[in-house]
């Protein structure tokens, strides 16, 4: 009987954010009979992927949070690792590196593989800044490998240490375009014939949706039959939906909350508008132009590894919110949405491409 390798990967938690996307993309792809995935989490409450990993076979385990319980988070980690001896690959995926206690504790117990995986390329907190660039000074002593979503990511992690790029990977073939799918979904929320700008994200001041409010908000006074819709949830939405009401834009924008069919959402958009103020990579926008949808991102701060087709324009986000508005409007106008697949996989973001390069290296481990 072969022997499967189990890989630990270390994360703060499960929930609707892109690194979670591309771990859970790798993971359905992957070929489980060789590799399989366990899943050390910080957050219990931001599990969204639980019953699915179960069946898939995997194994979830819990730790205090980090910063706030670091030295009992220390512990637990200790122990853990102390008690579990099958892991030879320790996988930590972070945006920045605040927290490298599992790589430390890794190499204290001999494990033979020790990844850290830039998944962005800003820390906004100044405390989480300092601690970033400290532990870079340190980051070689304790892996034997480091990873990144994008040049950028891995410059922002790992200073001039060389680091290998591998590409956020999806499922191609669930965002070929489909009439049938925008139909549908266009009817389920009665947008049947609105112009449909949508973005999805985290509420969270990272993904900028406050001045992408005020974009819209210009947008519909050239063009009253526009809907925003907006995927996704977090710690910022009750201030976004506050905004709109102040704005009398409620019956405007839909809210869709978290779901789970984000390739038909995207078949039944017009524009994309994604002005984060900085991303790792934006693997939404692989996704977006994946369903032949066009795009409209910020200029400087989204990685460049995103520009895989005509379909995304980057606008600076110094521009005023009058000159975002005429760059979606003018993007707007009939296009034909024509199959992508060949173009994505031509790019390396098909999750089979990157599944197949990651479990050879797992296997050589």
């Amino acid at each position: 009987m072969m022997k499967v390798t189990r890989v630990l990967h270390v994360l703060a938690g499960l929930g609707n954010g892109g690194t979670e996307a591309f771990l859970m993309n790798l993971y359905r792809s992957i070929d489980r009979d060789k590799v399989q995935f366990d899943f050390l989490l910080r957050d219990s409450k931001n599990n969204q992927y639980e019953e699915e990993i179960l069946k898939m076979g995997g194994r979830i385990y819990l730790t205090s949070d980090y910063p706030r319980h670091a030295l009992k988070n220390f512990f637990e980690v200790n122990k853990f690792l102390k008690e579990h001896k099958e892991y030879k690959i320790v996988h930590v995926h972070g945006n920045s590196l605040m927290y490298i206690t599992p790589l430390i504790l890794a190499k204290k117990h001999k494990i033979a593989s020790r990844i850290m995986h830039s998944h962005n390329t800003m820390s906004k907190q100044r405390i989480y800044k300092l601690f970033h660039f400290f532990n870079r000074l340190l980051i070689s002593r304790f892996t034997t490998d480091l990873f990144a979503c994008s040049e950028d990511a891995g410059k922002w992690m790992f200073g001039n240490k060389q680091f290998t790029v591998v590409n956020n990977g999806i499922d191609v073939i669930k965002f070929i375009y489909s009439e049938e799918k925008r139909k549908k979904i266009r009817k389920e929320f009665s947008i049947t014939e609105k112009l449909v700008v949508g973005n999805i994200g985290r509420f969270v001041e990272q993904k900028n949706h406050s001045f992408l409010i005020d974009v819209f908000y210009e947008v519909l006074k050239k063009n009253e039959d526009s809907v925003l819709m907006l995927v996704g949830s977090g710690e910022l939405e009750d201030f976004l939906k506050k905004k709109i009401r102040k704005l009398q834009i409620e019956n405007k924008v839909i809210f869709t909350g978290v779901r789970d069919d984000i390739p038909d959402l995207l078949q039944a958009m017009d524009i994309f508008l994604f002005p984060s103020l900085f991303e790792g990579l934006g693997i939404v926008l692989i996704e977006a132009q994946a369903a032949s949808l066009k795009c409209i991102t910020s200029k400087n701060v989204v990685p460049k590894e995103t520009n895989i087709s005509e379909l995304i324009e980057y606008v600076s986000l110094n521009e005023s919110v009058k000159i975002w508005a005429d760059k979606v409007l003018d993007a707007s106008t009939k296009y034909n949405r024509v199959e992508m697949k060949d173009k994505v996989e031509n790019m390396g973001f098909s999750i089979e491409q990157v599944s197949k390069g990651i479990q050879e290296f797992y296997e050589k481990v």
